[in-house]
């Protein structure tokens, strides 16, 4: 089985993709699951909540990740994202740190992260590098910034998106130090092109780093940041770290399964 992780739809470099789209790129590489990440009001013609709920229906294979839109969080949308949650709607929440100006401890979250840590539904956030046309603050996405998080809500299950980049060997200490902290590996190359060989092997120059320092790869799951990126080329590129089997097992399948309860 594989599951990614990191997947997203919308209009991404003046092309709209499609949920058939993903459904066909997965068809290709040999995946079996998806995690759709909605985020309407961030990106253009992407899904909201309501709308990846209706994908997932009718998409089983697609699970659906919600996200906070910080900028407009009332009580409201806090009360709706704990019952899509609790009907198994959704089966995480993503806060887009840097792409909106807050930082992960922010005391307005407070409440989702103990709900969360309570009925064991985890957290995602969006750290690192910001694509060049959004006009957002580095110093927000910061892995580091999790830390505060995991350190109050110790039970929390939390995923650090795109493991910290370039920020990888301070993602290692947040997850080292923390044991519900996990990172993703979605979004390392250069958008929007074919991955290169000189990129795969600076990938895994530095996940293998990241793996010295932490341990092993058991903290890592697979994800892609779809359509960024081709589901089977970054597949591939994540197959050539030297992984042992349980290892690969956790990375392509089986910590998703645990994390977002699949």
């Amino acid at each position: 089985m594989v599951i990614d992780a990191h997947a997203h739809i919308g209009k991404v470099n003046g092309t709209v993709y499609t949920v058939k789209d993903l459904v066909a790129s997965m068809d290709k590489a040999g995946i079996d699951t998806s995690l759709l990440i909605t985020n309407k009001r961030l990106s253009n013609e992407g899904a909201s909540m309501e709308e990846g709920i209706e994908i997932n229906k009718k998409y089983p294979q697609i699970k659906i990740i919600g996200n906070v839109d910080f900028a407009i969080l009332n009580e409201a949308q806090i009360e709706k994202i704990k019952k899509y949650l609790s009907t198994k709607k959704i089966v995480g929440v993503k806060f887009y740190l840097g792409y909106e100006s807050f930082y992960a401890n922010d005391l307005k979250l407070h409440s989702i992260y103990e709900f969360c840590q309570k009925n064991n539904f985890p957290v995602v956030y969006h750290t690192g590098v910001l694509e060049s046309s959004f006009a957002g603050l580095l110093k927000y996405s910061h892995p580091l910034t999790i830390d505060e998080v995991a350190t109050q809500f110790p039970n929390l299950k939390i995923v650090i998106a795109h493991f910290g980049n370039p920020w990888i060997m301070d993602a290692a200490a947040v997850v080292a130090k923390n044991k519900n902290v996990y990172v993703d590996l979605s979004g390392y190359f250069t958008e929007y092109v074919s991955i290169s060989k000189e990129e795969v092997d600076l990938f895994v120059s530095q996940v293998t780093e990241f793996k010295s320092f932490v341990g092993s790869f058991q903290k890592c799951l697979f994800g892609t940041d779809w359509p960024l990126y081709d589901q089977k080329e970054y597949l591939d590129a994540v197959n050539q770290l030297p992984m042992t089997p349980k290892e690969r097992d956790l990375v392509l399948s089986q910590n998703a399964v645990k994390i977002y309860n699949l």
